[in-house]
Parts: structure tokens; sequence; C-alpha cells
């Protein structure tokens, strides 16, 4: 009997309409800010081609795929015409590739030396409201502002170029470069945008493309030290190590507090061959950028070549506690 009353107030009961309810958007979190303001250059991690025997601490580390040591096959007739052409613009969601280089996470913007009238007015306290977002790691938010300034004002130059740097660490590189072109063709001698282009490039594997947007900076701004950044971490790239060891070393004697500088300069030193300078180097490059898993697995792998169980776990241990969820 309780079963048949049952069944009778399930049939009186209307049916309750499923609604769809979106997946709450996974916010992105930013990188604390480098100590001084700087155009954001972080290509990808390699692993040192030459291997010694490592500890088993290093299996806690994805290997880096035999297709990315390779240099990429040469950009299409097709790319090369087409690079300053620009394109749309991506309106829609942003889409994250996976875990970038830097651990899935991503830099501040860096200040752009900005025309006055691009912070007067109601857009300049747009920007400022969307710098403030990234730097408090509500990435979504600031990319949304950045696109409701674009739609009010499509030649805004800083939006576009601070769009670029961000699709280009949430690894939508090809998104970012659609920003800077579209940035250039405001200012088509502005060279942070110039940087930031050839960045991008860099990290889609397009080396012959990212030379030409490095060399004009170079030409604008000899001895900027970015732009010396982006031509050395190119060079590398490409496997010209010691040619890269070189531009590398201009800097940090210039610059002594670039972090990257010392980073793929003692990389570099790593696939030369000298190790020993190579971990005094990798050591202050550790110093430098406290929050970044790089240099300590480096580090942890140069250890390993000395047989030095002990102070390679824990260097990567360190890199583990650096890399985050």
């Amino acid at each position: 009997m309780a079963d048949a009353e049952k069944k009778s107030a399930a049939k009186k009961s209307p049916a309750k309409k499923s609604t769809a309810t979106k997946s709450p958007k996974k916010k992105r979190t930013a990188r604390k800010k480098k100590d001084r303001s700087q155009v954001d250059l972080l290509p990808e991690l390699f692993e040192s081609p030459e291997r010694a025997p490592v500890s088993d601490e290093m299996s806690q580390f994805p290997a880096v795929a035999e297709s990315e040591v390779s240099v990429p096959e040469s950009a299409t007739k097709n790319e090369e015409e087409n690079v300053f052409e620009g394109g749309p613009l991506a309106q829609g969601g942003v889409k994250t590739s996976g875990a970038e280089e830097s651990g899935g996470k991503i830099e501040s913007v860096p200040t752009t030396v900005e025309r006055s009238s691009t912070n007067s007015g109601p857009q300049g306290h747009q920007l400022t409201r969307a710098s403030d977002l990234v730097k408090s790691g509500r990435i979504d938010e600031a990319l949304e502002q950045y696109l409701e300034i674009l739609a009010e004002n499509p030649q805004n130059l800083k939006a576009h170029n601070n769009l670029g740097v961000l699709f280009d660490e949430l690894g939508q590189h090809d998104t970012a470069v659609e920003h800077l072109e579209s940035a250039l063709k405001v200012d088509k001698n502005n060279v942070e945008v110039l940087i930031n282009l050839a960045s991008a490039l860099t990290k889609l594997g397009r080396f012959r493309l990212a030379g030409d947007p490095v060399r004009r900076a170079l030409r604008l701004a000899p001895d900027n030290p970015e732009a010396r950044l982006a031509q050395a971490i190119l060079s590398f790239r490409r496997g010209l190590y010691e040619k890269a060891e070189v531009e590398l070393r201009w800097i940090c004697d210039r610059d002594p507090g670039s972090g990257e500088a010392w980073y793929y300069r003692a990389e570099a030193l790593n696939r030369m061959g000298q190790f020993s300078e190579a971990m005094e180097l990798m050591s202050r490059a550790a110093e430098l950028l406290p929050d970044d898993a790089r240099p300590y697995y480096t580090l942890g792998h140069l250890y390993d070549r000395q047989n030095r169980a002990f102070e390679a776990a824990e260097m990567y241990r360190r890199a583990r506690d650096r890399q985050g969820p």
C-alpha cells in the first residue's frame, strides 16, 4: 500500500526542470611582480641534452618532450608575410592550454610608457582598474576590462599590449600575437611592444619571425636591456649557446639584478659543459628569482652530475615547492 501511495505521489508531482549551471570559472592568479618593472620574457624550460645519471627525485618533474628540444620547422612564407598583418581580436572566453614553463602563473603587466591621451579620461581609469585586477590575481576580470576598453577604442595601444602579455603568459600565444600586431599598427616603433611580440613568437617556436621585431627594437634602442635579453633568449632557443652566453654576460654586467639573464646564462653554460661556472651562476639566479622553480631544478641536475644526492634532493624539493598545485 505504501508503495502504491508513493507511485501515485510521484505521478502527481510535476517533474523539476533541470537547469544547466555553469561551472565556476577557475581563477587565475598572478605571480609576485618582479622587483623592477620589466618586459615579461619567460620562454620554455629545456632539459640539458647531455644528461648525467640522476636520482629518483627527478621523476617528480615532467620531462620535456624531444620535439620541444629540437628547433621547430621554419615558418612558412605565408606566416612571414602576414605576421604584422594583424587579425580578428579574441573577444571570447579564455582557454588555458595547461601549465606553462612558469608553473601556470602569470606575471603582473609591465608598465608601459603611454601617450598623455591614453591615461586621461574614463579609459585611463579603466586601465588603472585593469592593472590593479592583474596585481590582485583577478585575471579573468582584467581580461574583460581590457576587452571593454578595446570595444570603446580599438586603437588603445596599452590595452592591446597588456592583453598580449596576459594571453602570452596564459599560453595563448597566437592570440597574444594578434593583439601585439594591433598595438604595432598604432605605434610601429614602440620598443616594448616589439619585445613582447618577439617573446610570443619565440614561445611559438617561430624563431625566424621573432628575429625581426628583436632587430627592430635593437635598432631603436641598442642598449635596452629587455631588447638585449629578448635577443639572447632567442639565440638560446636556437641552440646558439656560446652566442647567447656572450649576450647574456653583457646584460649581467650592466644589470646585475636581472634574474632571467642570470638564469639563461647559467643554463647556456650548462649546455656548453661548463658545469662549475653554471652552478655558481645558477645559485645567483635562484637568489634573484626566489619564487621560480627553474633555477632549483637545474641546480638539482647539476648536483646529480657530481653524485651529490643529498644536495640534489634538496634542490628538487625546493623546485617542487615552487611549482604549486
